[in-house]
């Protein structure tokens, strides 16, 4: 074994290929099948989109738990421990089988190169293949087409919502983006569309490649104030579903999810719906207690993320002011995330995140802010410092709005390593 521990697999995965991206199955696809990587004895629903994913993933899996079923769920990035990226039946995968993992890729590859994230589906691939799942929960992690996770045909591919994120490989157009996530869609199987306004090319290519599209607002509806949810069976025949609680995660996800579980040809009798309820996800408006302030943390990235948070924040009523710290990723529609959420921020704290080399310096982030803003704008050297200075200033009436990137909030989560009290 090249390394005996999985933090010197990781430091060394981060440096062992050209590109942090490379999308493409050609490299993946001939290492998964030297290894014999093989999924087809159980169910396989691969889940694409801009937002949303995670949440899909975890209303799913929720479900399928509530039943007694065997799950693995592969999802990325990860906060604070790469084992959160993969999980076999609610329980992340240990360090010892996440390095065995990369220790038979790194055999099997002979000189072909991979990336950090192609490793990293495989070893989820080939634990997930050594524990007797009933259904396997994979997450895309960019785009759909090339993405490494596409090796392996789904038997229900979901998109969920669409926008315009990770211009330089997907490109700036919505119907072309749709395209690239339509790239998971199969002949002959179900494909769930679960954006209210999804591109005209996800229909396209459905047709084309001959899936069974289900589309949100005309084939399945979730009304989550009455509780109610109607879509359709493998035999085409509608159902409903009342009484179902609150949910916690966007109702576009958990509604997708629904959808996906009743075509999945698995008997659904004894799943509870009642676990929805407490179905929540890190970093997806997540409400916490730090120095016993109000904190709330969203990985929202984009503008259609951010314009979410802010009918979030809208909603939820807060009696003092709402405060935002905020770091985002250089390439990221700054401007859009900014005027999306502006209504609803009363004094700005931004940060420098000093270990992303692709985040925007908080001083040019400053001079971004003041362009569509007339609030308070502080900056500070990093999210601690910021995060300090804040929490100082808060009344208990008061809200944080933690926001921009998984790494901004993953570094609140490191600061905060002590248990908090959820709200």
């Amino acid at each position: 074994m090249r390394f005996n521990l999985l933090q010197d697999w990781l430091s060394w995965l981060e440096s062992c290929h050209p590109s942090e991206i490379e999308l493409g199955l050609t490299r993946v696809g001939t290492v998964a099948s030297t290894m014999g990587l093989d999924l087809s004895e159980c169910k396989v629903v691969t889940v694409a989109g801009t937002n949303g994913k995670g949440s899909c993933v975890a209303s799913l899996n929720t479900l399928l738990r509530s039943a007694g079923y065997r799950v693995g769920c592969f999802t990325s990035p990860h906060f604070l421990e790469y084992n959160e990226r993969i999980v076999v039946n609610d329980k992340r995968a240990t360090d010892q089988q996440i390095s065995a993992a990369f220790d038979a890729i790194d055999q099997a590859r002979a000189d072909i190169s991979l990336t950090y994230f192609e490793f990293g589906t495989l070893a989820a691939f080939y634990i997930f293949q050594q524990s007797e799942l009933d259904v396997v929960i994979l997450e895309v992690g960019l785009g759909g087409r090339l993405d490494a996770v596409n090796i392996i045909d789904a038997d229900i591919a979901v998109v969920t919502s669409i926008d315009i994120d990770h211009e330089e490989w997907l490109g700036n157009d919505r119907e072309v983006i749709g395209r690239e996530k339509a790239g998971i869609f199969r002949a002959g199987r179900y494909a769930i569309s679960a954006g209210y306004s999804p591109p005209q090319s996800l229909q396209q290519a459905a047709a084309e490649c001959g899936a069974i599209l289900l589309q949100a607002g005309d084939d399945f509806t979730f009304n989550a104030d009455k509780g109610c949810w109607s879509g359709q069976n493998l035999s085409s025949q509608p159902i409903q579903l009342t009484a179902l609680p609150a949910v916690q995660l966007p109702t576009e996800s958990v509604s997708a999810a629904i959808q996906a579980l009743h075509l999945l040809d698995l008997p659904i009798a004894s799943v509870d719906y009642q676990v929805l309820a407490a179905t929540a996800l890190t970093g997806r408006f997540q409400q916490l207690r730090i120095a016993g302030k109000h904190v709330i943390m969203d990985v929202a990235h984009n503008p259609a993320a951010a314009t979410h948070l802010a009918h979030q924040l809208l909603v939820n009523v807060c009696q003092g002011r709402t405060f935002a710290l905020f770091a985002v990723m250089a390439d990221k529609d700054i401007p859009g995330i900014i005027c999306a959420i502006e209504p609803q921020i009363d004094s700005w704290y931004l940060a420098d995140l000093p270990h992303t080399s692709r985040a925007m310096s908080a001083s040019l982030l400053a001079n971004e802010v003041v362009k569509h803003s007339s609030s308070q704008v502080s900056v500070c050297h990093n999210i601690q410092q910021a995060l300090q200075q804040v929490l100082s200033l808060m009344t208990g009436q008061d809200r944080l709005v933690v926001f921009g990137s998984f790494f901004t909030v993953a570094d609140v989560l490191a600061f905060n390593q002590q248990p908090s009290t959820i709200l």
